[in-house]
């Protein structure tokens, strides 16, 4: 990398002048740059949480004379991991103009499609790298999920029991994942059970638990030592925190509903959005939690932070949330959605003490089935997604952190919502939602899939909350009973908190 203005960039980066270096960057995309080079500055802007930039930087990259294949398609995945996938289809259609036989780009190109609900042109797309190659197990696998979208379940799984009996691979996994739940759908509960523990048994050996364990005995440890007292001193202090801004914190659980309640609280203008960018954990938890020796390290640094500290981290937190939803958050509410958030809500919580805190709650039966059924990223707070006991487990080290924290938050912080409740009357529900964040109810609340604002939905959920609410996920989980059995007794205890119904 030898170009002057990116020179200046690397020395404006290290002297911690990130401003200057965004602008050297830009300004050395007008001139010659090697596509190389380019790459490597899209990559850094992603991770700094400049997507306005980075988004601006791919111009000229789809533009080089000299760009492969692979770079281009590099920097697609980069742009279809944050939600941008209009972006992440321009990049791919360069390269494929670049390499029109390669079936990899083509069925990228397709799903970059299917997630902007291109249905007709991303069938095109998949069927033609099919057609090309018939063992493309990622092609397959679009194809069926597509044909699942559309209803056509009979239609899926023969499209999949037939790619796995005669093109048998790596990635068997993935096409046993989408016949698990096209199996479900179609009633055929205990093959569905069978097809997914297939799946997850060829993932097993991969699985980092130990770390997840480590992990989850840190958090807990930092939970209990949280009080009413911290609190109440941090939030004596919020007032002269800068910027201020309304925010509500959203946990829970994965696949509890959060996907959906933040949709319908999008649906109206005083609220906006995060989609789980995971800005929290990578700016903070990261480095105050994870990478501390001990949780009383981690408890001591968050009390011993100033206000300019909680200031200039607040400020951080908004530039980077602001880029990633380009939005401006200054007079709405931002929703905060991240269920994971939970285990270590006192981090977000030191930052914005007053913060409101929203809690979706589902069955926590329905919650495990659900989450045993869908494809998570093997880390280390996925990894109990493979044995269904774990699952159970998970469930209960996650939503013990709430039952802890709720007992020393004031009443009025915070709110459960229901999923059940929200399907039996959206009216009465979207209302309670409205005063617990002071906002004026609107009708638009009850139509949250006509909301054509709404930013590219990133979570495995995309497609569910694109429909009006439908009641066939409640009480799924009795269609696994036998299976889930062993390992009720994990969840007992959060089936009563919850008040759910234990006679069953």
């Amino acid at each position: 990398m030898n170009h002057p203005d990116l020179t200046h960039a690397t020395q404006a980066l290290q002297a911690g002048d990130i401003e200057s270096a965004i602008t050297s960057i830009q300004k050395a995309s007008l001139g010659p740059i090697q596509p190389g080079s380019l790459l490597e500055w899209l990559h850094l802007l992603h991770q700094l949480y400049y997507f306005k930039e980075a988004t601006e930087l791919s111009t000229p990259l789809i533009r080089h004379p000299d760009a492969t294949s692979e770079q281009l398609l590099a920097a697609a995945k980069l742009f279809f991991q944050t939600g941008r996938f209009d972006t992440a289809a321009r990049l791919t259609e360069r390269a494929h103009a670049i390499s029109p036989e390669d079936t990899d780009t083509l069925v990228l190109l397709a799903s970059c499609l299917e997630r902007q609900n291109l249905i007709s042109e991303a069938t095109q797309l998949a069927s033609k790298a099919l057609v090309s190659n018939p063992s493309h197990a990622r092609a397959s696998r679009l194809l069926a999920h597509i044909e699942r979208r559309e209803k056509k379940f009979e239609q899926a799984k023969r499209r999949l029991a037939t790619h796995l009996h005669q093109y048998p691979s790596h990635d068997d996994w993935r096409l046993q994942y989408e016949l698990a739940s096209v199996l479900d759908r179609l009633g055929q509960y205990p093959q569905a059970m069978q097809c997914l523990l297939s799946a997850k048994a060829s993932l097993e050996t991969n699985t980092p638990l130990d770390a997840y364990q480590s992990l989850s005995q840190r958090q807990w440890q930092l939970t209990n030592m949280f009080t009413a007292e911290h609190l109440n001193h941090w939030f004596k202090n919020s007032k002269q925190l800068t910027p201020q801004q309304n925010i509500c914190l959203m946990g829970g659980f994965p696949r509890s509903g959060t996907t959906l309640l933040e949709q319908i609280l999008t649906s109206h203008q005083d609220c906006i959005g995060t989609d789980e960018t995971g800005i929290l954990f990578s700016l903070f938890e990261q480095a105050l939690l994870h990478d501390a020796t001990t949780a009383t390290d981690t408890m001591n640094e968050l009390q011993s932070f100033s206000a300019d500290d909680l200031s200039a981290g607040r400020a951080e937190y908004l530039r980077c949330t602001r880029s990633y939803i380009d939005t401006d958050t200054k007079e709405q509410w931002l929703i905060e959605k991240e269920p994971l958030l939970t285990s270590s809500l006192v981090i977000p919580l030191r930052l914005f003490p007053d913060a409101k805190i929203l809690i979706p709650l589902r069955d926590p039966r329905d919650v495990v089935v659900s989450y045993f059924f869908t494809i998570v990223p093997l880390a280390a707070n996925s990894a109990p997604a493979i044995d269904l006991g774990d699952t159970c487990r998970y469930y209960a080290d996650v939503m013990r952190h709430w039952l802890h924290l709720k007992q020393h938050l004031p009443r009025e912080q915070w709110f459960e919502s229901r999923y059940e409740d929200l399907l039996a009357d959206p009216e009465t529900q979207t209302k309670q939602l409205a005063e617990f964040l002071a906002i004026e109810w609107s009708p638009t609340m009850l139509q949250h899939h006509q909301n054509k604002t709404n930013r590219s939905i990133s979570t495995p959920t995309y497609d569910d909350v694109s429909k009006p609410l439908y009641t066939r996920a409640k009480g799924r989980w009795k269609h696994y009973e036998q299976y889930l059995a062993p390992h009720l007794h994990h969840l007992q205890p959060y089936i009563e908190a919850f008040g759910y119904d234990t006679t069953h």
